[in-house]
């Protein structure tokens, strides 16, 4: 009985994330919740067998869950651009470096701050990883950290608050930011004839205004950064052709962090074991450095099957939850989650306000550090600011190809205290 569940635990894991994307499109609170929530949900379920007397091998599950994103992280970062930073104004980098500077500091003094009571640095270092670039740096560091089930809840927390935010980034959010960090410039008295001609003036840059939001409207950035559209059709032999290459570029960097682990346990006269933290630092170099390799940047759909591996990611680890050590801190990691998303909110708009930061640029590159590329587009229409679109998916970028490093090296730093 044993072997068949896992059997079918490894079936729901490979064939799941499909028609729970596809649900997320045709229903809109399920889309508002998002695929990897939903996954995570339906492992949640899954992972309450055990309770009924019979279960499946989880620690299979859970081995599973580690490969996986250590094959999505490549996957992912082969497909980034990072020489398009060159295109952003001094704004928009000043708005994400504060953003990367908020979290940063909210990270490490949540971590002071709870230090006698309870142990988070782990959980600091994959509030980093998270709020610069979204959820696959957070996977990747709780796994380099072996952070185990506090990943899932991690993930539930982002998915509540990060709710929430989100609902107020694409509704009242943009007049606040608005309201709070645009600098008032007092209306001068001008002439009747002076008036008119600006009256004119201001219709004429509306309708070109328009013109320019239905161009930027026709082109395809929103689809191009869609997490689950792999942008070409199955027939296309050639394209799967090159995303079998890719897939087996991401293979062959996870064998290289073996080989890592190994010449380094025989230089230190130990047993060959796999080292899973040689494997996701040899994944997060490479992914990055092959990225500047254009033919393999622009391989079609690379970065939609990333994606897709941490759907069986998040399927697979919730899965492997064994409630019976994870009740106990469910509630304290999502507490900590949720206050670190706030505090770093809160803090980036205030840095944003002492630096001269505009409203719209702080509420895009906020939406880039907290949420990723994937959310720009929408919260960049709800301000109307299409314009903004484009800077912001490269700063999402930015933050999935340092995230990782950046949490996991301050989060090495704060277990040594």
């Amino acid at each position: 009985m044993t072997l068949a569940l896992t059997i079918i635990a490894i079936i729901c894991i490979v064939g799941l994330p499909f028609p729970i994307v596809w649900l997320t499109r045709k229903n809109k609170i399920l889309g508002i919740i998002g695929a990897i929530a939903c996954c995570y949900i339906v492992g949640f379920v899954f992972s309450t067998i055990g309770f009924t007397g019979v279960d499946y091998d989880k620690g299979l599950t859970s081995d599973i869950a580690y490969v996986l994103v250590a094959l999505s992280i490549p996957l992912i970062l082969f497909s980034i651009d990072l020489r398009a930073v060159k295109k952003l104004t001094k704004n928009t980098i000043v708005g994400y470096s504060l953003c990367i500077v908020a979290v940063i500091i909210v990270a490490v003094a949540m971590f002071f701050i709870t230090l006698s009571f309870f142990p988070s640095a782990k959980l600091s270092a994959m509030v980093i990883g998270l709020y610069t670039g979204g959820t696959p740096n957070l996977d990747a560091i709780g796994a380099m950290l072996g952070a185990g089930d506090s990943i899932a809840a991690a993930n539930v927390s982002d998915t509540l608050v990060g709710g929430i935010y989100f609902l107020l980034l694409i509704s009242v959010a943009p007049r606040f930011y608005r309201l709070v960090l645009n600098r008032k410039k007092k209306p001068l008295e001008a002439p009747v004839a002076t008036q008119m001609e600006a009256q004119a003036e201001t219709e004429t840059v509306s309708q070109t205004e328009t013109v320019s939001e239905a161009e930027v409207q026709a082109t395809p950035v929103e689809e191009k950064h869609d997490d689950y559209k792999f942008g070409f059709s199955i027939k296309d032999k050639k394209s799967l052709l090159k995303l079998l290459g890719a897939f087996g570029l991401a293979a062959g960097c996870i064998g290289i962090g073996i080989l890592i682990g190994v010449i380094d346990n025989a230089i230190n006269s130990q047993a060959p074991v796999i080292n899973f933290l040689y494997i996701l630092l040899s994944v997060s170099v490479l992914g990055v450095g092959l990225s500047f390799v254009k033919p393999i940047r622009e391989i079609k759909g690379q970065y939609t099957l990333g994606m897709y591996f941490i759907l069986m990611f998040s399927l697979a680890l919730s899965m492997s939850i064994d409630w019976s050590s994870l009740a106990p801190k469910f509630l304290p990691t999502i507490a900590y989650f949720a206050c670190a998303q706030v505090a770093v909110i809160l803090l980036h708009m205030l840095l944003c306000k002492i630096f001269r930061v505009d409203g719209d640029t702080a509420i895009i590159t906020s939406t880039a550090g907290v949420y990723g590329p994937p959310f720009i587009a929408p919260v960049a229409k709800a301000a109307g600011r299409q314009d903004l679109i484009a800077p912001g998916v490269i700063c999402g970028a930015v933050g999935l190809a340092i995230g990782t490093l950046l949490g996991w090296g301050i989060g090495e730093l704060l277990l040594l205290v």
